[in-house]
């Protein structure tokens, strides 16, 4: 007997984070973060720094059937703040398909963000999504993913190749190990760099000075730093600070992530005062020695096409990645609610994007 499918459209209640978690886990068969859903939903939305739980829920009776939510982030463009929202955790239950409860959640969660004042809605949709995000959402594609990646222990890699294995996989012994072994503190040159537990002043500091070296980008100040890499359930990233004296000319957030196509340095965020001649490469030279000394095969940033900080990675080897080998096809892109922002966000060039912007890794 064929059961008659419906569903009606409400806001979050406190509560609902058990269906929103369990529907999830369902739909993306795993958990969200790495282990323990709860955790992580709490982190997300009830923990983020930023006011405003902005959440639309589809119910069929007391069943959840579908979500759409985005979380609201301090943004920086032009010399002023203002606050526009990631879009992540789409979900529709299978059986669900078909129903117009993609269009439906997120039309309800644009009103909401109009009235809040948020300038626009940007995302990392995947080769299965864009289209439905283009088509019924009014959203327009700014760039593919600016994945650019640089070739580590590559011996190992055609080996395993070779030998049929799926990746190369270091045991989490010899990553913790290695990782101990390499993170002390260490001079190059006039520099010193060394490890952080967490964001203070010093963030805070840089941040002014670095503000204007990109037209558009998430506000890197310690509130939301410290919220996004040290506060976030079962974190191992790494916080790499290079000083100058007693001033602090740059950061580096790092994570190694066992992928499947082998093991991989990621650089979820990367800040450097460019006043600092030297500065950015060393922070960089630096990145490269950890991530070989821990068994990456691979060490992975994203540079958008206006980077100020591009050049540098190139010249440490790491090459934009053909679309054609993305284990998963990304891209970037973004609906307008004000439209004073229009030029600016779908300009590539304005942008500067880190692994760390998406809440994937």
């Amino acid at each position: 007997k064929n059961e008659k499918k419906s569903f009606e459209i409400k806001p979050y209640h406190t509560g609902d984070e058990n269906a929103i978690c369990a529907l999830f886990e369902r739909v993306f068969r795993k958990p969200m973060g790495k282990t323990e859903s709860i955790r992580h939903w709490q982190w997300e939305f009830l923990k983020n720094p930023v006011d405003g739980l902005f959440i639309k829920l589809a119910w069929d009776g007391d069943k959840l059937v579908g979500q759409y939510t985005a979380s609201p982030v301090q943004m920086y463009a032009n010399g002023s703040n203002f606050t526009a929202a990631l879009s992540h955790d789409t979900m529709t239950a299978p059986q669900y398909g078909g129903l117009g409860i993609f269009r439906a959640t997120a039309e309800a969660l644009y009103t909401e963000q109009k009235k809040a004042g948020h300038g626009f809605i940007y995302g990392f949709p995947n080769r299965n999504s864009i289209h439905g995000f283009e088509k019924y959402l009014n959203w327009r594609r700014v760039m593919s993913a600016p994945v650019h990646v640089r070739p580590l222990n590559f011996t190992k890699y055609i080996f395993n190749k070779l030998a049929g294995r799926k990746n190369y996989q270091v045991p989490e012994k010899n990553i913790a190990m290695c990782m101990k072994k390499t993170f002390s503190e260490t001079k190059s040159g006039e520099y010193r760099l060394t490890i952080e537990p967490e964001f203070n002043d010093w963030a805070d500091d840089l941040w002014m000075r670095c503000q204007n070296q990109h037209y558009l980008w998430v506000i890197r100040d310690k509130t939301y730093l410290n919220w996004r890499y040290v506060e976030r359930p079962e974190s191992n990233y790494i916080i790499i600070t290079i000083w100058l004296e007693k001033k602090t000319v740059g950061y580096a957030v790092i994570d190694l992530v066992e992928k499947e196509f082998g093991s991989t340095l990621f650089v979820l965020d990367y800040m450097v005062d460019l006043n600092f001649k030297k500065a950015g490469e060393t922070l960089i030279k630096y990145i490269v020695k950890i991530a070989c000394n821990s068994g990456a095969l691979f060490a992975s940033v994203l540079l958008s096409p206006g980077s100020k900080y591009r050049n540098l990675f190139r010249r440490h080897l790491f090459m934009p990645l053909p679309e054609r080998l993305f284990p998963q096809q990304l891209y970037f892109g973004a609906r307008c609610f004000d439209h004073s922002f229009i030029k600016l966000i779908f300009d590539p060039k304005a942008w500067s994007i880190s692994w760390g912007d998406n809440d994937v890794i």
